[in-house]
């Protein structure tokens, strides 16, 4: 069986990473598709301070994001028991590169889209392309068309 991480931020590029993963689910015949999402903790501390504790945050981002993958699987039709979906919480590209060596993932699709400009960039690079450098598999980089625009991820705001 082919195992498939699917890393996910929310984006409308990591929108079209997903049903590229939904498409590529129903072409090929046994396939694992895994929607992964990482929550960074210096972007969430204080909510979980102020309002309430990772459990609580942890649980309703996966809720939202799980909802996020369905809007896509109800316009592409797809087997849904070959999907499954998994929050944690770190390093985006750590994360997404020790998921995938504990699921021995055959691929990562993972979106690119940079915010960043000129010295940003090189200073803070991609999750993107530091996952392509560090991953033990192959790594599915899609890059949104430029006549489209990219609009920010949803926020996490529980």
């Amino acid at each position: 069986m082919k195992k498939v991480v699917v890393a996910i931020d929310g984006s409308e590029t990591s929108r079209a990473v997903v049903d590229y993963a939904l498409y590529y689910a129903n072409r090929e015949i046994d396939v694992k598709i895994v929607f992964f999402h990482v929550i960074e903790p210096y972007k969430s501390l204080w909510r979980s301070v102020a309002m309430k504790p990772y459990e609580d945050l942890m649980a309703a981002v996966e809720v939202s994001f799980k909802r996020f993958v369905e809007e896509e699987m109800d316009k592409i039709p797809v087997d849904r028991e070959k999907m499954s979906l998994v929050t944690r919480l770190g390093v985006p590209y750590v994360e997404i590169v020790r998921f995938a060596e504990e699921e021995e993932a055959d691929i990562i699709m993972i979106g690119h889209r940079s915010t960043f400009t000129g010295m940003e960039r090189f200073l803070v690079g991609s999750v993107a392309a530091k996952v392509v450098a560090h991953a033990p598999c192959s790594v599915f980089v899609h890059r949104p068309r430029p006549d489209k625009a990219v609009v920010a991820p949803i926020p996490a705001d529980f």
